[in-house]
C-alpha cells in the first residue's frame, strides 16, 4: 500500500469521523443511560429532552449564521439574560405589559416579536461594529455581553425577576406537544429553507470560503454579515425568554455559559467555526440534542452539579478539536 493509499484512507476516515462520530456518540450515550435508569428511555423522559433542548436550539440556529461567516457572538448567554429581565421588569414590576397578554396567543405573537426586534438590535449592534468599525468579533460581542449583562442586573437590582407569566407560553401545549417544540420546529424549518434555498444563504457560504473572492464577487459582504448577527441576537432573544418561562424567574446567573453551549452544540452539528460550512437540519438539532441529552441523564443519575461545570468542558473541548482536526484535513 502506497503512502498516498495510507494519506486516502486518513483522510476518509477523518471525514466519517465528523460526519457520523455524533451520531454514534449519540446512540452509545442513549444506551448507557438507559441501563443506569429505566425511566430515561421512555416517551415522556424522550419529550422532556426535546422540551429541554428548545430554546437553547433555537439560539444554536442563530449561532450558525454568524459561524458561517467567520463570525462569534458570545455575547448571547448575557443577551439573554438581559432582555428575559427587561420583559420580566415591563410586566411584574412597572406593569407597562399587561400580564394577561400572556394568556392570549396575539398577546404572546405581539412580545414574540418585541422580544425578537430587541434581540435584533442587540445583534444589529454587534454587526455595525464588526463591520464598519473591523473590531474582532470575540472582543466585540464580549464588551456587548458585558454591557448587557450590568444593564440587567441595575434594572433587577441583582433580584430575581418574577416571569411566571411566561409559563403559558414555555411550558403550554398544543395537544401532547408543547409550545416551545412547535417554536423550535417552525425555526428549524425557515431558517434551513433560507440557508439551504435562497440567494443570502449561497452569499454567507461564499463569504465563509473567501469573504475577498465574494468581494470580487459582487456580493454584499457587510450587509449579509450584519444581517447573520441580527438573526443570530433576536433567536437567541426567543431562546432565552422561553428558557427563562420555563424556569420561572430570572436570577443573576441566568444565561451565563449559554454562549458556549450553543456554539459547541453548532460546532457538534458541523459547522465550522473556521467559517464556509454548517447546516441547521440536522445539524444544530443532533448538536443541542447531544448535549441536552447528556445533561438529562447526568440528572437522572443524581449527578454531582459540580460534574456538569466538567461535562460542560469537556463537550467544548471536544467540539472545537474534532473542528480544528476536520479544517486541518479539508486543507490538506
Amino acid at each position: 500500500m502506497t503512502m498516498a493509499d495510507n494519506s486516502k484512507r486518513k483522510t476518509d476516515l477523518l471525514s466519517l469521523l465528523t460526519q457520523y462520530g455524533i451520531y454514534a456518540v449519540l446512540v452509545v450515550l442513549v444506551l448507557v443511560f438507559s441501563l443506569a435508569n429505566g425511566r430515561f428511555f421512555t416517551p415522556g423522559n424522550l419529550l422532556l429532552i426535546l422540551q429541554q433542548a428548545s430554546p437553547l436550539g433555537i439560539a444554536v440556529v442563530g449561532t450558525v449564521f454568524v459561524l458561517l461567516v467567520v463570525g462569534i457572538d458570545i455575547s448571547v448567554g448575557r443577551s439573554m439574560f438581559f432582555i428575559s429581565t427587561l420583559v420580566g421588569y415591563f410586566v411584574a414590576s412597572a406593569g407597562i405589559i399587561p400580564a394577561a397578554w400572556f394568556a392570549d396567543l396575539r398577546g404572546m405573537a405581539l412580545v414574540i416579536f418585541m422580544v425578537l426586534l430587541m434581540g435584533g438590535i442587540v445583534g444589529l449592534i454587534n454587526g455595525v461594529l464588526v463591520t464598519r468599525f473591523h473590531i474582532l468579533p470575540f472582543i466585540v460581542t464580549l464588551a456587548t455581553g458585558s454591557i448587557l449583562r450590568g444593564v440587567g442586573l441595575k434594572v433587577s437590582g441583582s433580584s430575581s425577576v418574577d416571569v411566571s407569566f411566561l409559563g403559558a407560553l414555555s411550558n403550554g401545549r398544543v395537544g401532547p406537544i408543547p409550545n416551545v417544540v412547535l417554536l423550535f420546529v417552525l425555526v428549524l424549518l425557515v431558517f434551513d429553507h433560507v440557508l439551504r434555498r435562497t440567494v443570502y444563504g449561497r452569499h454567507l457560504l461564499a463569504i465563509g470560503d473567501s469573504e475577498r473572492n465574494a468581494e470580487r464577487a459582487g456580493i454584499p459582504v457587510n450587509r449579509n454579515i450584519v444581517i447573520a448577527y441580527i438573526i443570530c441576537g433576536a433567536l437567541g432573544a426567543l431562546g432565552g425568554i422561553l428558557s427563562a418561562g420555563q424556569i420561572g424567574s430570572v436570577a443573576a446567573g441566568f444565561g451565563e455559559g449559554n454562549e458556549f453551549i450553543v456554539i459547541s452544540a453548532a460546532v457538534l452539528g458541523g459547522t465550522s467555526l473556521f467559517g464556509g460550512k454548517g447546516n441547521i437540519l440536522p445539524g444544530a438539532v443532533i448538536g443541542i440534542i447531544l448535549i441536552t441529552t447528556i445533561m438529562n441523564g447526568l440528572a437522572m443519575m443524581n449527578a454531582s452539579p459540580f460534574v456538569y461545570t466538567i461535562v460542560r468542558g469537556v463537550i467544548i473541548f471536544v467540539a472545537i478539536a474534532l473542528d480544528s482536526i476536520g479544517h486541518k484535513g479539508d486543507l490538506r
